[in-house]
């Protein structure tokens, strides 16, 4: 499992050396990537105290793998990626609406305009600011496929605040193995990994059982993890290696930008030319005048030839000058000006950035198509047809458990303020079509089919 880059123990601290924020490589290169134990070192621990200091899971051996992560994300365009996955997860924005089969069995959707929806679900979406709210759990979903929400009630089971929380300021305590087998409380801090952190500078706060409403908490939202206990961890965390690679090939262009010499023209000029246009019997005072008089002679001439090879109005020029024979028929040295090739070559470079680019993209589930990506090569986006069903296909299908997992905090608040169970919340998508049934191109929720190949009515996905 491939996870961030964590920083060796004190004894090999020598051997390594820092090359960006959150990311170190050894002497020999070699990237040092985690696994399970490194993750969530807890869990490897038998006693309900975890042989550690704290109450709760670490997340990463020094407990600072969340912000490792992002930082190395952040120093990439990856970083787009991740807020184009939240973007499409988002769709159009949120609506309201109603299920119904017809005689055929095929599930229809109503949308419920917003004036038709009870006053008191219209006053507590406001009061929580749920639109952003629900952006927050989206991005923190994409990053790390959990979201924790906490639920404030009024100790009778009705929720009346919602909190999104930072999954990465959020640590689940340590499971009470003792007990209930369950893991009772949580921690929020944003000193997580920071070094010498107290207990006393995390708010304790339960975990939120929803079969017992009546005491506010938190509660952890998420896809199952099919070998983390406290922290599940998305499949597009392999990228790390690849992220590694694509750092180092920027920092090579611009170091060989800011340490190059760019000289085009190497120009010889015979010695023997400034001394037979200064003769030393044209000097009275003797060498001393007659070599700052050669002096600036050649300051004023390498102007002049400057002048004369650089800028764009002297492309293709041509230059001339004469060259004496000597007794043995050889010609004497003379005027030379010899191009100097750059053999600086980045395309090597820029295929592997290429290659690296491609493997981030597909390490995040998007087609070259989706994301708009052009590589060195040329490559890269397809036709409209390809992007249309491209995109098409990962809101049909990509975005079904994701969405699912980010609206359970609207389904859990409707069933315990005992709201109307037939009112629904989902995302409204935009579906690209071809001119031929849409001139403008795209199908808004519940319209035509989302592709040229169907003509069926389209089912929504909340």
């Amino acid at each position: 499992m491939q996870g961030t880059l964590n920083i060796p123990s004190a004894k090999s601290k020598d051997q390594f050396r820092r090359i960006e924020t959150g990311i170190h490589i050894s002497a020999s290169g070699g990237i040092y990537e985690t696994t399970k134990k490194e993750i969530e070192p807890d869990s490897y621990n038998t006693s309900s105290s975890g042989g550690t200091n704290y109450p709760w899971a670490k997340w990463g051996r020094k407990d600072d793998y969340p912000q490792q992560l992002i930082d190395a994300v952040s120093a990439d365009p990856a970083a787009t990626l991740l807020e184009k996955r939240a973007a499409l997860h988002w769709g159009a924005g949120l609506m309201f609406y109603n299920k119904k089969v017809d005689e055929k069995g095929n599930e229809r959707i109503e949308i419920v305009p917003e004036e038709k929806v009870p006053a008191e679900i219209q006053d507590f979406m406001w009061m929580n600011d749920w639109p952003n709210f629900q952006q927050g759990i989206i991005n923190d979903f994409e990053w790390w496929h959990q979201l924790a929400v906490q639920y404030i009630t009024n100790y009778k089971g009705k929720v009346l605040q919602v909190k999104w929380q930072r999954r990465k300021d959020v640590r689940a305590e340590l499971r009470n193995i003792n007990v209930s087998g369950e893991i009772e409380n949580y921690y929020l801090s944003g000193r997580f990994g920071m070094g010498n952190m107290s207990i006393s500078e995390a708010a304790k706060v339960p975990a939120f059982n929803k079969f017992a409403p009546t005491q506010s908490g938190i509660y952890m939202h998420r896809l199952v993890s099919i070998d983390k206990d406290y922290n599940p961890q998305p499949a597009w965390h392999g990228i790390t290696r690849w992220l590694n690679i694509a750092a180092k090939i920027p920092r090579w262009i611009l170091a060989n930008i800011d340490n190059s010499i760019n000289i085009k023209y190497h120009v010889k000029i015979p010695m023997e030319y400034f001394l037979k246009r200064h003769p030393i019997e044209a000097y009275k005072t003797g060498s001393d005048e007659r070599n700052a008089a050669i002096q600036k002679d050649e300051t004023e001439l390498y102007q002049k030839i400057d002048q004369y090879l650089a800028g764009e109005a002297n492309v293709g020029k041509a230059f001339y000058s004469k060259v004496a024979m000597g007794e043995d028929g050889k010609p004497l040295p003379g005027w030379e000006i010899i191009p100097i090739n750059n053999e600086i070559n980045h395309e090597a470079w820029l295929k592997a950035y290429g290659t690296a680019s491609m493997a981030i993209t597909s390490g995040m589930a998007l087609s070259p198509s989706i994301s708009g990506q052009i590589l060195p090569n040329g490559l890269g986006s397809g036709s409209g047809s390809d992007l249309r069903e491209q995109f098409n296909f990962y809101m049909q299908v990509m975005t079904a458990m994701p969405r699912q997992t980010t609206l359970e905090p609207w389904e859990m608040v409707k069933r315990l303020n005992g709201w109307p169970k037939e009112l629904h919340m989902g995302y409204k998508d935009v579906i690209l079509q071809s001119t031929d049934q849409s001139k403008g191109g795209f199908a808004k929720q519940n319209e035509q089919a989302p592709t040229s190949d169907s003509q069926q009515n389209n089912k929504t996905q909340p």
